[in-house]
């Protein structure tokens, strides 16, 4: 339970409102019961009824809940809380004693004449203490109420912060993969001393602006990450010319649509990875947008041992990722008929 231990200007500014509407409830409240009529009027018996009851309010506010409510030691709360009503009854009554009956004996002649002398009257004892419980009542329920909000808040600032950190370690463990898979390629070819080095470099140096400075937003363009694509299948392209049919093609209402970046890549990488493994490597990729709904669909061949064993971290990460920002808004099915591997994913944008 979150409580509030800072006392600023902000609660005090809250505390003094809530006050000052109470005597104005008292004053109409007392005007209204004694002669049917709304008028503002205040017995002077208030000048202590409501100190005493802002004491009270107080100790239990800042005293017995923590000490007792809080803790849910429940049966311990009820005792303490009979015990200080008790006593302000007890106070009230002593300051009636004190202060009001002389005050009516100089005042009020009449009302002094019919007026109790005695000090312990346990009738008015209890009232007294009967009168106050409202109080304290409505202002522990502002409590509680107010402790729930920021509790509400605080666990969703937590949940946002691990939403938050949560995605960019996903992300801080995609980059490095991506660029593990990239650079084998670009070494492989420099080895060869092939002119397309300086193609993949270029190809590169493109995906590496994309990926340090665009999949830093939440959202980027579909078109976008669709370049992004298409980068990484060229480069892939010049390394295996001879050992790849690649297909790709995208339809639809690309314009104006946005996706989480590097979402789709993943896929992509892993296609390329376990395709490679055979001696030819055939991978199509469709890749399709109907109002909001997109439809990426892959198929590649494979060895006939599981693909779906040792998917590595980047599919696995790609799931996490659309677990969080596409709740109930993705389907994903991925399955091995024999030689060949399909990928159907449905995303609501």
């Amino acid at each position: 339970m979150i409580e509030e231990t800072q006392i600023t200007s902000k609660t005090i500014f809250r505390h003094v409102l809530f006050w000052i509407a109470y005597i104005l409830y008292m004053a109409l409240h007392e005007a209204w019961m004694d002669k049917d009529q709304l008028t503002f009027s205040l017995a002077p018996q208030f000048l202590t009824d409501i100190p005493v009851s802002i004491v009270l309010t107080y100790i239990n506010l800042y005293l017995l809940m923590p000490a007792f409510y809080y803790p849910k030691r429940y049966v311990n709360y009820v005792i303490t809380l009979c015990a200080l009503l008790s006593a302000g009854g007890l106070l009230d009554r002593y300051f009636t004693y004190l202060v009001w009956v002389p005050w009516d004996k100089i005042h009020e002649p009449a009302a002094y004449q019919t007026e109790n002398k005695n000090f312990f009257i346990w009738v008015r004892i209890l009232k007294n203490a009967v009168e106050t419980y409202p109080l304290v009542a409505v202002t522990m329920l502002i409590k509680l109420m107010r402790n729930a909000h920021q509790q509400e808040k605080y666990l969703r600032e937590i949940e946002h912060k691990k939403h938050t950190a949560e995605m960019g370690l996903l992300k801080a463990q995609l980059n490095p993969h991506f660029f593990f898979n990239t650079l084998n390629s670009l070494y492989a070819l420099t080895l060869k001393g092939s002119e397309m080095a300086s193609g993949v470099v270029l190809r590169l140096s493109e995906l590496m602006q994309y990926m340090l400075y665009d999949s830093n937003h939440n959202q980027v363009g579909l078109s976008e990450e669709i370049k992004h694509l298409e980068n990484y299948i060229n480069i892939e392209q010049m390394r295996f010319a001879d050992r790849l049919d690649v297909s790709f093609k995208y339809s639809g209402e690309i314009d104006g649509k946005t996706i989480a970046p590097l979402l789709l890549l993943p896929f992509v990488e892993n296609a390329f990875k376990h395709g490679i493994e055979n001696d030819f490597n055939r991978i199509t990729i469709r890749l399709k947008v109907e109002g909001t709904q997109l439809s990426f669909k892959m198929e590649n061949s494979c060895q006939l041992t599981d693909q779906t064993k040792g998917n590595g971290l980047g599919l696995v990460n790609v799931k996490r990722r659309l677990q969080l920002i596409y709740p109930n808004r993705h389907e994903l099915v991925t399955r091995k008929i024999g030689e060949t591997y399909d990928v159907d994913l449905k995303l609501l944008l």
